[in-house]
């Protein structure tokens, strides 16, 4: 599938507003037995850095959310659930490079042939090694976060990190796709925006022009919790961010970088029915839970365990329902997608 696959499937559920339609095309993609789960997997419970706007600043999360999988629990949950993924992203709220194992989880994706296998990553603890094995592997995508342009800023949202490491790991990755020859792993920057570092994203590409970026996110901040960071209201700011987003938008048009965005739902207080399907088809995968209630996948084969809850009828039953039994204020799938 690739990356490009994926950011078209994004913008096709945008368009698609029926969420029948969605049901529908959904059930028979399981009728037909074919990949359609979307894979969030955090292989260990832990960060090195203490992000502002992070629960992983608050030291009774971090006391309190721990453990990580064992080698053989990774080849167990990539045996029960990799044949069905379209996509795998490693490392969805923690930090995957924090688990021994990280590279070889990218190599189970593609050994059970998973499309589009992508990892996120603040990218701390990277290597020039690492790098080339990215490319050895086929990795698709890899997302590095950054929340903020300038080494001040930067390091104060993203505590423990070293601006000047995380320009390193760009410079290697850089030269070893040149010296390879290789389009992959795509880069893609996550900038998660706030009151403090909202200003600076107009003087982004002066910084980080120089790369080959792919995607740009730009994501508004999220509530997590107790975070060391306690500015969330985003209201005060939207006409601020409006602009500043045209703007970023028209300089990614020139430069040839798909845009990632929140334009519609700034706040998060929005409801839709874009999200009708997530439920279904996103599964997050941690030491902790696995968000298929009742799954004991140790012992049973997903297969098994969507005949066992009747997944089938619950998804013909979407069909027939309501889109108001839908509609809901989430930040999942509040992005459009700005390509050439």
């Amino acid at each position: 599938m690739r990356a490009d696959r994926f950011y078209q499937l994004l913008n096709l559920n945008r368009l698609i507003r029926s969420h029948r339609v969605k049901f529908a095309g959904l059930l028979g993609l399981y009728w037909l037995r074919r990949r359609h789960l979307w894979l969030r997997f955090d292989p260990v419970m832990s960060c090195n850095l203490r992000c502002q706007m992070c629960y992983f600043s608050d030291p009774n999360y971090v006391k309190e959310h721990m453990g990580r999988f064992s080698p053989a629990d990774i080849e167990r949950l990539a045996e029960v659930f990799f044949p069905w993924a379209m996509q795998l992203y490693i490392g969805c709220g923690t930090e995957p490079t924090t688990y021994k194992g990280f590279v070889d989880l990218i190599r189970l994706g593609k050994k059970y042939k998973i499309p589009m296998v992508g990892m996120v990553t603040n990218g701390q603890l990277l290597t020039a090694e690492h790098l080339e094995k990215f490319v050895d592997l086929g990795l698709d995508e890899l997302t590095l976060s950054t929340h903020g342009v300038e080494r001040e800023t930067y390091e104060r949202m993203m505590r423990r990190a070293s601006f000047a490491k995380f320009r390193e790991v760009l410079d290697q990755l850089e030269a070893v796709r040149k010296r390879r020859g290789s389009e992959r792993p795509e880069l893609r920057l996550n900038y998660t925006v706030n009151a403090e570092n909202l200003d600076e994203l107009r003087s982004f590409f002066d910084v980080y022009g120089k790369y080959s970026l792919r995607t740009l996110q730009v994501r508004p901040i999220i509530d997590l919790g107790d975070t060391e960071y306690t500015d969330k209201d985003m209201r005060p700011y939207v006409e601020k961010y409006n602009r500043v987003l045209a703007s970023l938008e028209g300089q990614c048009r020139e430069r040839g970088i798909r845009l990632l965005a929140n334009y519609e739902n700034v706040t998060y207080e929005k409801k839709s029915t874009r999200g009708a399907l997530i439920p279904e088809v996103l599964v997050y995968i941690s030491p902790e839970s696995i968000s298929k209630p009742d799954f004991d996948w140790r012992r049973e084969s997903y297969l098994d365990y969507c005949r066992r809850t009747r997944w089938a009828r619950r998804l013909l039953k979407g069909v027939f329902s309501p889109a108001t039994r839908f509609e809901a204020a989430s930040p999942y799938l509040s992005y459009k997608v700005v390509d050439q």
